[in-house]
């Protein structure tokens, strides 16, 4: 649901950019602990690194259901790394890009930031 192919950035000049953006609904059950509410929507700017992909997110909006507390979402920016060769001494928020067919998989990223904002609102 939120892989996004990179190979022709990959294969492009470092700085080459792309956009892509997601307004849906996210069905129950793609998440085990999460439940939306309401649609996700947000935008995502990737940008080619000389290893790797950059991803600018921007404007994360949703309402989620996440340990039994309900959470209007509102993300403004953050960003995530992807790499073809992490390291070990890498950051652990750096992720791989799939080699085989050359995407990146931002589920995981997305999870992240909305738990850890659901966290911080409910303390």
């Amino acid at each position: 649901m939120f892989t996004l192919p990179v190979g022709d950035l990959l294969a492009s000049y470092t700085g080459d950019s792309k956009v892509f953006s997601f307004s849906g609904h996210v069905f129950d059950g793609y998440y085990d602990d999460l439940i939306f509410k309401k649609e996700l929507s947000f935008h995502i700017k990737l940008i080619a690194l000389d290893d790797g992909i950059e991803g600018h997110f921007t404007d994360l909006h949703t309402r989620v259901k996440y340990e039994n507390i309900t959470t209007d979402v509102s993300l403004e920016s953050f960003e995530r790394i992807w790499k073809l060769k992490p390291t070990k001494n890498d950051p652990d928020d750096i992720k791989p890009i799939n080699k085989k067919d050359m995407t990146i998989d931002i589920g995981e990223v997305i999870r992240e930031e909305i738990i850890m904002y659901c966290c911080n609102e409910n303390l």
